[in-house]
């Protein structure tokens, strides 16, 4: 991964951790679109190695959705629940 794909995942890794630790039951959160995604279709790869860091403190995606942020860029916002 590149050292921008990293630090992504690694932030998500200790928001997912962090919430984990307070005991929250779900934990929220927010995808943005890559700026330098070209194109609407197609694989997002900057996303996988967060969901990856979230998916590996315990938790287990949920529910997914996606809406657009105020420029239409795509955001996704899944929730994730404590594995069992």
């Amino acid at each position: 991964m590149g050292w921008i794909k990293d630090s992504k995942a690694n932030s998500m890794a200790s928001d997912a951790k962090n919430a984990w630790d307070e005991g929250a039951m779900f934990f929220t959160p927010l995808l943005n679109m890559p700026a330098f995604k070209l194109g609407t279709s197609g694989r997002i790869k900057d996303w996988e190695p967060m969901l990856e860091a979230i998916v590996a403190q315990g938790w287990v995606l949920q529910h997914w959705a996606v809406a657009g942020d105020d420029k239409g860029r795509p955001q996704a916002m899944p929730l994730f629940v404590r594995g069992r």
